[in-house]
C-alpha cells in the first residue's frame, strides 16, 4: 500500500505539474495531451524507486530460498532416522513462504507416492495453485505445491522463491526416500528373521523328536541284535575253548549274518539323518548317489566339483530328496528332474515333474512342504511351490552363499601344503626330541636318517650270476635309490621294497613282515615258484629262460621297479614309519606328554588315503581279500596297482584330458556305488567297494580341478 501511495503521489504531481506548465505556455490542449504522456513515463522509475524506498523502511530482510533452507536446517533431527520428519519439512516450508496451504510429495519407484500437507490451524485448507517439481541429480524426487506465496515481491520474484526453495529441497526429499527405503527393508529383514527364528525352533523341535525316535529303534532293535551277537560270540568261545571246532566255524558264520543285520539296521535307523557321501563329497555327490537308482532315471543338471557351506548343503540336500520323493510318490512313472545353479551370491534350486499336478490351497501348506520351508528358512533362503493340474509340479528356491574369498595367486605346480611323506618326517623330528637321552631315542634318530635317505631297494634270490647282473643293472638304473643284494644270512634289515627272484630250483622267501605291495617277483625259468612269488609279490615278471638278452630282462625289471615301487616309494615309507611311531608313542617319554604327538599320529594316519590303499592291496594280493577275480583285478588297478597316476588307475590313454578322465572316473563311481548298495554284495565285497567309492570321488575331484 505503501509502494501504491508514493507512486499515486509521484505520477499525480508530475502529471499537475506538467499540465500546469504546459497549460500556461501552449494552451489547455497541448497540456491533455503532454500532462498524461509524461505522467506514463514517469510511473515505472516511480515504482522502483518507491521499492526501493519501502525495502528500506521495512526492517525484516527479503525471503530468498535460502532462508527457507535455513529454517529446514534448524529443525530437530530424530535419532533414529537421521533427517527431519516430512509433517515438519513441509509445515516450516509453508510457513516461510506463507501459504495458506503447503503439500509435499515423496514419489517412490514401484510404490506408492507418500504425501504431507500443511495449512495453518484453525484455518479451511485452500486448494493449492501452484506446483513446482523437486529435482535431485536430474531425477524428479517429488512436488511442492501452495496455494499462495505471501512475501514481497512481484509475482515473478514470488515464482522465482518457489523454485528456489523446491530446488533447497531436492537434497531433503532424496534423503527422505532413502529412510522410506531403509526402513521397508528393516522391516522386510525383521520379518525374514523372525520367520528364521520360527523356522530354527521347529527345526529343534524336529531334531530333538528325531533323537527320540533314534533312541527307541536302538533300544528296541540294535540292542536285541547286539545282545543276541554277544550270545552268539560267547558260543563261539565255548566251541573254542573244548575243541568243537566245527560249531565254532558255524557260530562265526552266524556271527558274520549277524553283523551285517545289526548294519544294514542301524543304516535304516539313520536313514534321512545324515548322508556320509554329502558330508565327504558335498552336495553334487550325495545327490548323484541318492538319485542314480531311481526309476525312472531323475535327470540331475549340477556343476560338479563345487563344494558350498555344510548348512546350505545339507538344506538343498534333503529338499530336493523330499520333492523327487513326492514325485514319485504323488506322480508315479513321471520324468522329474532336479537342478542346481550358483549365481554370485546365490545357490538355486529346482525340482520339477510332468506329472498331473493339483490345486493348491492358499495359505495351508502340508506337513512335508512345511519342513521344506523350514530347512530352507534356517539357513535364510525361500522355496515356492507352483503347480496346476495338468502343468505338472516345481519346487523351486534359493539360498544365500557366502562372499567368496579372494582367488589366491596361482603358482605352478606348487603344493598347497606339506604332503603325507613330509608330515610324517615332522612329526618322526618331534618325537626324537621329545624322547631324547632315553633307549627309544637312537631308534627315532635312525628313522629320522631313513626318512631322509635314499630308496632302499633289497635284492633277494639264489647265489646264481643272473641275480649280481641284475643287482647291478637295478643300481645303474636308478642311482636315486640304494640297491644292493641281499643273501641266506642277510636278513635284509631296513629295506623299504624288495626284488625277490626265483629259478625254480632253490627255494626263496622274503623276511617275515614284508608285504605284497612293498616287493615285486621275479621268475628266472620255470613255472613252479609262480605261486608262492605271487603270494608274496604284487607284481611278477618273466624272464626269458635262454638269457639271450640280458640287458632286455633288466629293463623289464627296471620298468616293474618303476611302475610299483617307486612310484609309490614315499607311501611305503611314511607307512613304515607310521607303524614305528605308534610302537614308540607308546612308550612314555622320560619329559613331557606324547599324548599330542600321538593326536598327531591319529590325525595323519586317518587322512592318509596312501597308505589305505596300500593296506587295502595287500588285502588283495596275499588273498586274505577274497573277491571274485573280475572285481579283484579291476580294484587293484583302480589302487593303483598299474600306476598312481589318475590315467592309470582309470585305464585311460596317457595323453587323456581332463573330460575324458572325469567321464571315466563317474563310471567308476557309479559301478562300485550300484556294488556297495546291491542287497546281495557279500559283506567283503561291500566293504572294498565302499573304499573305492571314496577312491573314485578323490579322483573326481581331482581331475575337476584340473
Amino acid at each position: 500500500m505503501l509502494t501504491a501511495l508514493l507512486v499515486t503521489v509521484v505520477v499525480g504531481s508530475v502529471h499537475l505539474a506538467v499540465g500546469a506548465g504546459v497549460g500556461r505556455l501552449a494552451g489547455t490542449t497541448a497540456a491533455a495531451v503532454a500532462a498524461p504522456v509524461v505522467a506514463a513515463a514517469t510511473a515505472l522509475p516511480a515504482y522502483a524507486w518507491a521499492r526501493r524506498l519501502t525495502a528500506r523502511l521495512d526492517a525484516a530482510p527479503r525471503l530468498t530460498g535460502g532462508h527457507v533452507l535455513a529454517a529446514l536446517a534448524a529443525l530437530p533431527r530424530p535419532a533414529s532416522r537421521g533427517v527431519p520428519d516430512l509433517a515438519d519439512v513441509v509445515a516450516a516450508v509453508g510457513q516461510g513462504l506463507g501459504a495458506g496451504v503447503c503439500t509435499l510429495t515423496v514419489r517412490r519407484s514401484g510404490l506408492r507416492d507418500r504425501v504431507a500437507t500443511w495449512s495453518p490451524a484453525g484455518t479451511d485448507p485452500a486448494e493449492a495453485r501452484w506446483t513446482v517439481p523437486v529435482r535431485h541429480g536430474g531425477e524428479d524426487v517429488g512436488t511442492l505445491a501452495v496455494d499462495r506465496v505471501t512475501v514481497p515481491g512481484t509475482p515473478g520474484e514470488r515464482r522465482q522463491v518457489l523454485a528456489d526453495v523446491a530446488s533447497s529441497l531436492g537434497v531433503v526429499l532424496q534423503a527422505e526416500r532413502t529412510g522410506i527405503e531403509l526402513e521397508r527393508q528393516l522391516r522386510a529383514a525383521l520379518a525374514h528373521a523372525t520367520e528364521i527364528a520360527v523356522a530354527r525352533r521347529r527345526a529343534v523341535a524336529e531334531s530333538d523328536s528325531e533323537r527320540r525316535r533314534i533312541e527307541r529303534d536302538l533300544h528296541d532293535g540294535a540292542q536285541h541284535q547286539l545282545v543276541s551277537l554277544s550270545l552268539a560270540l560267547g558260543l563261539v568261545e565255548h566251541g573254542l575253548t573244548t575243541g568243537r571246532l566245527d560249531q565254532a566255524r558255524a557260530g562265526l558264520d552266524s556271527v558274520a549274518r549277524q553283523l551285517e543285520a545289526v548294519a544294514d539296521l542301524l543304516a535304516r535307523t539313520t536313514a534321512g539323518v545324515t548322508s556320509p557321501v554329502l558330508a565327504r563329497s558335498g552336495l553334487v555327490a550325495a545327490l548323484r548317489d541318492e538319485l542314480a537308482h531311481d526309476d525312472p532315471p531323475v535327470d540331475l543338471d549340477a556343476p560338479a566339483g563345487l563344494r558350498f557351506p555344510a548348512g546350505v548343503e545339507e538344506a538343498v540336500y534333503f529338499v530336493c530328496l523330499e520333492a523327487v520323493n513326492n514325485s514319485r510318490k504323488h506322480a508315479p512313472g513321471s520324468s522329474v528332474s532336479v537342478r542346481l545353479a550358483a549365481d554370485g551370491d546365490r545357490l538355486h534350486f529346482a525340482v520339477r515333474d510332468d506329472g498331473p499336478g493339483f490345486t493348491s490351497a492358499p495359505g495351508n501348506p502340508g506337513r512335508g512342504m512345511r519342513n521344506v520351508a523350514a530347512r530352507v528358512a534356517t539357513v535364510g533362503g525361500q522355496v515356492h511351490v507352483r503347480s496346476a493340474p495338468g502343468r505338472g509340479t516345481t519346487v523351486e528356491g534359493w539360498v544365500p552363499l557366502p562372499a567368496p574369498a579372494p582367488e589366491p595367486v596361482r603358482a605352478t605346480a606348487t603344493p598347497v601344503g606339506p604332503g603325507l611323506f613330509d608330515r610324517v618326517r615332522t612329526l618322526v623330528r618331534s618325537a626324537r626330541d621329545l624322547y631324547h637321552g632315553s633307549p627309544q631315542a637312537e631308534r627315532l634318530h635312525a628313522l629320522a636318517r631313513t626318512l631322509d635317505g635314499p630308496l632302499r631297494i633289497a635284492v633277494a634270490g639264489p647265489p646264481v650270476p643272473a641275480v649280481a647282473a641284475l643287482t647291478e643293472g637295478l643300481a645303474a638304473g636308478t642311482p636315486s635309490c640304494s640297491v644292493r643284494r641281499v643273501d641266506d644270512g642277510d636278513p635284509g634289515d631296513g629295506a623299504d621294497a624288495w626284488v625277490l627272484v626265483a629259478d625254480g630250483e632253490r627255494p626263496v622267501d622274503l623276511p617275515p613282515g614284508v608285504r605284497p605291495t612293498q616287493a615285486v617277483g621275479v621268475l628266472l625259468r620255470g613255472d613252479e615258484a609262480a605261486p608262492a612269488v605271487a603270494r608274496r609279490c604284487q607284481a611278477v615278471v618273466t624272464l626269458p629262460a635262454d638269457d639271450a638278452d640280458p640287458a632286455a630282462g633288466t629293463a623289464a625289471v627296471q620298468r616293474l621297479v618303476d611302475r610299483r615301487l617307486l612310484s609309490r616309494a614315499e607311501a611305503l615309507r611314511a607307512r613304515e614309519a607310521l607303524a614305528e611311531l605308534d610302537a614308540t608313542l607308546q612308550v612314555p617319554p622320560p619329559r613331557g606328554d606324547a599324548r599330542p604327538l600321538r593326536y598327531q599320529l591319529d590325525a595323519i594316519r586317518s587322512g592318509a588315503q596312501e597308505v589305505a590303499e596300500l593296506d587295502l592291496l595287500d588285502a588283495l594280493c596275499s588273498g586274505e581279500l577274497r573277491v571274485p577275480d573280475e572285481q579283484r583285478a579291476a580294484a587293484e588297478v583302480l589302487l593303483g596297482a598299474d600306476g598312481v597316476e589318475a590315467w592309470a588307475r582309470l585305464g585311460c590313454d596317457p595323453t587323456a584330458g581332463p573330460e575324458d578322465l572325469a567321464r571315466a572316473a563317474a563310471e567308476q563311481l557309479a559301478r562300485w556305488q550300484r556294488v556297495a548298495a546291491h542287497p546281495a554284495t557279500p559283506a567283503v565285497t561291500r566293504r572294498l567297494a565302499g573304499a573305492l567309492v571314496q577312491t573314485c570321488e578323490r579322483l573326481l575331484a581331482a581331475t575337476a580341478r584340473r
